[in-house]
């Protein structure tokens, strides 16, 4: 039976580009509430796609986590974290979901304590539990985790969140406070961002090319032409 895992899990398996969660108490936590979660995937999945796609960290909590509910359904608590201070911050993400024609049963501002202590991360649908652990959807889950090692697989290579962090903490010498790694982590990001990954390509190939692994293609040559030598 599928479970999830510890509390932290789904945080050291991130990427950077997954997690640039940077909090501040005067920033926007929109809640985004649903009851009858087994009607509300596609719903879910299209808040999760979207806030993403804006590049806003989610987090969940159940209602029963925060109140005892004495015998009330529980309900699931979707929070975007919109990193700003304007009035009008979230309505980027709320006008995608109107035109998606996303339904939810409430929606609510959520304040930080909450969004930190109650707030588990959300990459994907299989990231979401039920109170008791069991997986909210589990074929959901199995079908994201096939398309997940898929995208792994096409990729070079994947830089963890934990990986940066215990070389940022050997640098310095000594455990970094969130909001210390958070900042290094943000500038990092942008690093990234601006790294012109094709000054090393051309090193390898240049390489190749002088040992004669590898040959140019001919003047005469249409479109590309490469041969590779034994």
């Amino acid at each position: 039976m599928l479970r999830c895992g510890r509390m932290g899990d789904i945080e050291h398996g991130q990427t950077l580009r997954e997690q640039r969660d940077i909090l501040d108490p005067y920033h926007f936590y929109a809640a985004y509430v649903f009851d009858q979660v087994n009607e509300h995937q596609s719903d879910v999945q299209t808040l999760i796609e979207q806030s993403h796609e804006l590049s806003y960290p989610l987090r969940y909590w159940w209602l029963s986590d925060a109140m005892d509910l004495q015998g009330s359904p529980d309900r699931l608590i979707l929070c975007v974290h919109h990193p700003s201070r304007s009035a009008d911050a979230g309505l980027d993400l709320y006008e995608i979901l109107t035109e998606e024609e996303v339904s939810w049963d409430d929606l609510d501002a959520a304040a930080l304590e909450e969004y930190v202590q109650l707030g588990k991360p959300v990459v994907d649908l299989g990231d979401l539990c039920l109170p008791d652990g069991q997986l909210l959807y589990p074929e959901a889950t199995r079908e994201e985790n096939t398309r997940a090692h898929e995208w792994q697989a096409a990729a070079l290579f994947i830089i963890s969140i934990d990986a940066v962090r215990e070389a940022s903490e050997e640098r310095v010498g000594r455990h970094l406070l969130d909001e210390e790694f958070g900042a290094i982590l943000q500038k990092f990001q942008k690093n990234l961002d601006w790294l012109d990954w094709t000054i090393y390509l051309d090193e390898a190939i240049d390489h190749f090319l002088k040992t004669g692994s590898i040959r140019q293609a001919s003047e005469d040559s249409l479109g590309y032409e490469s041969e590779f030598v034994d």
